[in-house]
């Protein structure tokens, strides 16, 4: 008898555990469920950034700048051996996306550095940038199968997928003149459920962005060279192609901060500005 009630005494406790494990379960599901993802956009230096959706997936954008070049800022120098090891804030970089070739944007011989200690990272841009790369690390350049020359043409994007991110990748002209021959790509990065777009050094031509359909995009977060907010015509431009639901200034020289920072705040106070490297934003879907 004392054998029997231990017995039932073991099946209700059985029975009991198992109902509670399969609520907890239950419950934890329905928190994650209303848990709203959150993706980070981090400062790098000038126009340069990482994307994250903080789990799995970091996309890099005109982020392979160590150096100051003209009047723009480069990497603080506490900062260079995680970038040159590809480690710390630099680690695991899934994609890396070039707007063009200019050296605000892309240094070759940094850019050579990070892609060979980064294991995995997959480097996708023009032959123009690949070229100069390729003066600089030529071996690596010519074998390495994470080197991926892309050409985009007004008509056709160009769409990548890498870990949890969807990138499309467009045309959009850095101007007439000595930049006419350039090839400036534009970058609307998906990841988390949070559209993000980049420029690169877009000349401010309505037809081009009308030719590439900006304004369709439905952007959620626009990363937006500070002179668009300058008195001119970039204000029609960012009204008419840009707006989203957040704004973020970028690619401000460093001597010039103070005095965007006093100028948005009257103009444009909702629009954002991670003014250091590193400096980050989270967005929800």
């Amino acid at each position: 008898m004392q054998c029997s009630v231990q017995t039932d005494v073991r099946a209700v406790m059985t029975k009991s555990f198992s109902t509670f494990f399969y609520l907890v379960m239950a419950m934890a599901i329905i928190f994650s469920a209303n848990v709203r993802a959150e993706v980070i956009v981090q400062q790098l230096a000038n126009e340069g950034f990482i994307l994250s959706d903080g789990k799995s997936t970091r996309v890099m954008v005109d982020g392979m700048v160590v150096e100051p070049y003209s009047v723009y800022g480069g990497l603080p120098p506490e900062l260079i051996p995680a970038f040159n090891s590809a480690t710390g804030p630099f680690a695991d970089i899934n994609m890396i996306l070039v707007s063009h070739q200019h050296h605000d944007h892309n240094q070759p011989e940094n850019a050579c550095q990070f892609m060979q200690k980064s294991t995995k990272a997959i480097l996708a841009t023009s032959s123009q940038v690949v070229d100069l790369m390729r003066e600089k690390c030529r071996e690596f350049v010519l074998t390495s199968p994470r080197i991926q020359i892309i050409d985009p043409q007004y008509d056709q994007m160009e769409t990548l997928k890498v870990g949890d991110a969807s990138v499309n990748i467009f045309l959009l002209s850095h101007g007439g003149g000595k930049y006419a021959h350039l090839n400036n790509y534009g970058h609307l990065i998906e990841l988390g459920g949070v559209r993000i777009l980049h420029i690169g050094d877009a000349a401010m031509e309505q037809a081009d962005f009308k030719r590439a359909a900006v304004a369709d995009m439905k952007v959620d977060v626009a990363l937006i060279p500070f002179w668009y907010f300058q008195p001119g015509p970039g204000g029609g431009m960012v009204r008419r192609y840009l707006t989203a639901k957040h704004m973020i200034a970028t690619h401000i020289p460093p001597g010039e901060m103070a005095e965007v920072k006093e100028y948005l705040k009257v103009e444009y106070p909702k629009v954002l500005i991670l003014e250091n490297v590193l400096d980050e934003a989270r967005f929800g879907q």
